[in-house]
């Protein structure tokens, strides 16, 4: 796993997956990309963007000092 140093101590850096979900507000349709909806000249406030972030297990009972 890899670590980096933050304020003296090694922090695990945990790899994240993000899923981008666009979709007009008014009418439902779903984009695959952001230069899909600006090709066709939709308005940026018509967009709702959801972000889902997905992590590893965690694990929860970690020995502390």
């Amino acid at each position: 796993m890899d670590t980096t140093i933050i304020n003296g101590k090694k922090v695990p850096i945990i790899k994240a997956t993000t899923h981008i979900t666009l979709k007009n507000k008014e009418t439902g349709v779903l984009y695959k990309n952001e230069e899909e909806w600006k090709k066709l000249g939709i308005e940026p406030a018509q967009i709702q963007r959801d972000v889902k972030i997905i992590l590893p297990k965690l694990d929860l009972f970690a020995k502390t000092k």
